[in-house]
């Protein structure tokens, strides 16, 4: 397999075209990162390997990053851009610099695979989720202690996890088909979950003024009040949607799944902008924006990232 494939489109009047698209993965690309200097992916895969990529050229910056654990389901860039959260197979977290290099200590503590991660804002700690239904808090500058959990969150397995921009609050997608808004500092549940969703809650973001929270569900992502769990408004998709990701510098959602869909919506009037922005073979499974919103890229079944 080639390292990579610039893009050489096709004109089709009206219809969107990538910049990239990054080949190298030998196996699916569950999740990646944007790193802060808005030029590099860090992506990691079900080949249990992570890959840095330059979305200035395409190409891949160096080899790829191997550490023990199996397979990578999930990442998380830390507030100052410094350190990538990797969630393994074997229940473990890892911590590594953005230049490849793993940081000192595995953090262990789950049963079963570790399949969401989420950074506080003040980048303080670290929450995990994972398929045992439970949740970790740990402290980051303290070799990973455990400073609240496991909480157990009776969501049959943690799918999304996130942070609420102030940090007092983490909300959580279980496999039951519920979200689930946590107190940070006490892991006690702050609102009553929010249920009979009728769908695995596999991705949850959080508006950025915290008082929304987006999630993907089945045909719709759907946006609730955070204060009180009502659903505010959704937006419909002719299949799945898997992922969802929020501009942080516009009012835009951008959501993918099953389908090869890819949309963006304006989160004010909930409807679309533009024309489906979907790639022409496999399932993105996870999408999100750069920091400064000029770039969107989406990951999957095709073992490539796609840029946009």
């Amino acid at each position: 397999m080639p390292a990579t494939e610039e893009i050489q489109p096709t004109a089709q009047p009206g219809k969107p075209t990538p910049k990239y698209r990054l080949k190298g993965h030998e196996n699916q690309i569950l999740d990646f990162v944007f790193l802060r200097d808005n030029v590099h992916i860090v992506s990691g895969s079900l080949d249990g390997r992570m890959r840095k990529w330059n979305c200035d050229t395409g190409l891949p910056v160096g080899k790829p990053w191997s550490g023990e654990g199996g397979i990578i389901h999930a990442l998380a860039l830390s507030p100052d851009g410094k350190t990538i959260a990797c969630g393994r197979d074997d229940g473990s977290v890892q911590r590594w610099n953005t230049e490849g290099e793993m940081i000192e200590g595995i953090w262990t503590g789950h049963k079963e695979l570790v399949r969401s991660l989420s950074w506080s804002p003040n980048g303080n700690h670290i929450a995990s989720g994972s398929d045992d239904g439970t949740i970790l808090i740990r402290k980051v500058l303290e070799s990973g202690e455990i400073e609240v959990g496991p909480i157990k969150t009776k969501q049959d397995g943690v799918l999304a996890l996130a942070y609420s921009p102030s940090g007092d609050k983490i909300a959580s997608g279980g496999k039951n088909q519920t979200i689930c808004i946590w107190d940070s500092k006490t892991g006690e549940l702050v609102i009553e979950p929010i249920g009979d969703l009728g769908h695995y809650v596999w991705s949850v973001v959080w508006s950025l003024d915290g008082t929304k929270l987006y999630a993907a569900l089945g045909h719709f992502a759907r946006a609730f009040d955070s204060s009180s769990g009502t659903e505010l408004c959704s937006f419909e998709h002719t299949h799945p949607v898997i992922s969802v990701a929020l501009s942080p510098k516009h009012n835009v959602l951008a959501c993918v799944g099953i389908g090869s869909i890819a949309r963006l919506w304006d989160t004010k009037s909930c409807q679309p902008l533009g024309q489906p922005f979907n790639q022409e073979d496999g399932i993105p499974l996870s999408v999100a924006f750069s920091l400064d919103g000029k770039y969107v890229a989406y990951g999957g079944t095709n073992n490539t990232v796609t840029l946009w």
